[in-house]
């Protein structure tokens, strides 16, 4: 798994804590401290890391999974649930 790069959180800011997550991993991503196939901690491990809620680190993991790129190869496939 790969460490997370700083993350300071502003929580007096207007933003949201999951955009401004969602921008600091993908800051971190464009900087090199996350490398395509690095494996980013569990929704529950980040916000206990950084004392928010599981939804705010599931936000944030959601918004970049949505915007592709190297954060959509590590995502686990749908499972098929058709029979």
């Amino acid at each position: 798994m790969a460490a997370v790069p700083a993350v300071v959180l502003d929580r007096t800011s207007r933003t949201p804590l999951s955009v401004q997550l969602a921008d600091a991993l993908r800051a971190g991503a464009a900087g090199g401290a996350l490398r395509p196939g690095d494996r980013l901690p569990s929704t529950r491990e980040l916000a206990t890391a950084l004392a928010v809620s599981r939804t705010v680190t599931a936000a944030a993991y959601d918004q970049l999974l949505a915007e592709g790129g190297p954060w959509a190869a590590a995502a686990p496939a749908p499972s098929s649930s058709a029979r």
